[in-house]
């Protein structure tokens, strides 16, 4: 009783009349422009390799 009561819920709701956005409702549009580009920004510069200790290693040969 208790399966086809949810069976009977499931079937109920899958065919429930929602409108997605008919009957004239007005549906957002995109206005951003692809490929974005930043015309006024400076040119980035790669960084520069800095040394990760400030003393020298020593290698055992």
């Amino acid at each position: 009783m208790i399966f086809g009561a949810v069976a009977l819920a499931v079937v109920g709701l899958g065919n429930s009349n929602v409108s997605a956005g008919e009957d004239g409702t007005p549906q957002p549009k995109s206005t951003v422009q692809y490929p974005i580009r930043f015309d006024h920004a400076p040119a980035a510069r790669a960084p520069q390799p800095r040394p990760t200790v400030s003393y020298p290693i020593r290698w055992q040969r």
